[in-house]
């Protein structure tokens, strides 16, 4: 049997001839919602997944940060939870699967409105073939963002001419929205857009796709012009800075050797189908396409590192190379899966999907210990307290790995029947007043009166700031 694409217009959608490959896609976003259940704790309790927690509860509305407005839509089941008065750990459970089921809602509309099969399993790998530490660090707009580019240009395939007025309503609207997912979604958009023109030629191309790639400019220059804020601004000044300060020295970025020693262990696949499209696209001396690949590849790369040499936190580097695998995943599903035989494209998917998501359960041990400690540590002091303070330089951080977060993780962890707070920090003397008050809740953040808590989930009472008792090693 051999595998091939019918498209029901001679331009798109592109669909798999027999839908077990279809379904396999389903299975594995399935997978992803279950491992997220499993995991709750793990997801919902590691830094600004817990620190959001606290302020849908705390505020009893969306947080959205820094204008990102898409992360609205993961939030709103654990905001029905909340609603609903369920209990911490429900919320957190809630809060952990709705980035999966999301995902998942993706996927439906790519391969059943929008019919093309093809860039449903670019979504499937998109969340499996580079997410290690990712899934674990959930939070990140970013994820977000790259799922609805696949369903914008599922779209945009399933009406590349756009005739009607509803047509550039949404593609509008669509364009406007992924501008404000994240500010790196736009280089992925524009390869994504340049691999189609190149793909489809005169098919796609023309007026319509041109002023698409328009649209998109206009609003990150509007968007950059009138609504920055102070994160993205300083991210950007710091990557000027250091495109002069390292300049000429840019292939000796430590985060080279990092991002290597990465891909051999933890990121296998990614080489490896790099190097299959890449000699696919040579010995078919599709060059273009070959220089798409390869140039948005190492560019980005490049892009990365320059803004942050060190890359201190492979979960925080590693959502930003997810995007890596839309520019060799497209390339790889439209041009040379077509061309492979049914049972086969079926097997290689089928493995390869089975190890990312065994090798991301595995990964769940570093994220269950750090939470494990915080719950030991709270557990084993003495009875009638619940405020504690620790110097970070005390702290286990080969364990915690990053401390700002642990105010809201240990309140959430600890619960509302019994609330206990730990805060950790390499600085306590700023906290010095506020560590002799009975009636504070001290974040690095903000220090909180006790009647700016929602006293139904945090009901902290009254309390003195104690230098916490580490827990034995065991």
């Amino acid at each position: 049997m051999v595998l091939y694409l019918y498209p029901m217009d001679p331009i798109a959608p592109y669909r798999w001839s027999r839908p077990g490959l279809r379904r396999l896609g389903y299975l594995s976003m399935v997978a992803l919602v279950a491992l997220a259940a499993v995991f709750f704790r793990e997801r919902a309790w590691f830094l600004d997944v817990a620190f959001q927690t606290f302020l849908l509860i705390n505020e009893g509305s969306v947080q959205v940060m820094v204008n990102r407005f898409g992360a609205a839509l993961v939030q709103l089941l654990p905001l029905i939870g909340i609603k609903a008065g369920a209990p911490l750990p429900v919320i957190s459970l809630l809060y952990s699967i709705s980035f999966p089921l999301l995902y998942l809602a993706f996927y439906t509309l790519i391969v059943r409105l929008l019919r093309n099969d093809l860039l449903g399993w670019a979504l499937v790998f998109l969340y499996t073939l580079i997410v290690y530490d990712a899934f674990y660090w959930a939070i990140s707009e970013q994820q977000q963002g790259l799922g609805a580019l696949l369903v914008f240009y599922a779209y945009w395939l399933r009406f590349p001419r756009q005739e009607k007025p509803w047509m550039w309503a949404v593609s509008t609207m669509g364009v406007v929205a992924l501008a404000y997912y994240h500010p790196l979604v736009f280089i992925p958009f524009y390869f994504l857009w340049a691999f189609f023109g190149l793909h489809l030629r005169k098919k796609i191309t023309g007026r319509p796709y041109w002023l698409l790639a328009g649209i998109m400019a206009v609003v990150l220059a509007l968007k950059s012009r009138f609504s920055g804020n102070w994160y993205d601004d300083g991210k950007y000044d710091t990557f000027f800075n250091n495109l002069e300060a390292y300049f000429p020295n840019y292939f000796s970025l430590p985060a080279h050797a990092k991002f290597l020693d990465n891909t051999l262990s933890t990121w296998y696949f990614f080489p490896v189908f790099l190097l299959i499209v890449t000699l696919f696209y040579f010995f078919h001396r599709y060059w273009l396409k070959l220089a798409l690949v390869l140039a948005a590849c190492f560019g980005y790369l490049m892009l990365l590192h320059i803004g942050s040499p060190e890359s201190t936190y492979r979960f925080y580097a590693e959502v930003n190379y997810m995007a890596l695998t839309i520019f060799v995943m497209v390339p790889f599903l439209f041009d040379i899966a077509p061309r492979l035989k049914g049972q086969w494209t079926v097997a290689l998917f089928s493995v390869i999907v089975a190890i990312r998501l065994f090798s991301i359960a595995l990964h769940h041990q570093p994220y269950e210990a750090r939470w494990r400690w915080i719950a030991r540590t709270l557990a084993q002091q003495p009875a009638g307290y619940n405020r504690f303070y620790l110097s970070e330089q005390e702290a286990p951080m080969d364990t915690l790995i990053m401390t700002w977060g642990v105010p809201y993780e240990s309140l959430v962890i600890s619960g509302s029947e019994s609330p206990k707070t730990l805060l950790i920090h390499p600085d306590l003397s700023l906290f010095s007043e506020a560590l002799k008050s009975d009636t504070v809740f001290i974040t690095p953040f903000k220090t909180y009166s006790i009647d700016q808590l929602n006293s139904t989930f945090f009901p902290l009472g009254k309390g003195e700031y104690r230098p916490i008792q580490l827990p034995s090693r065991q």
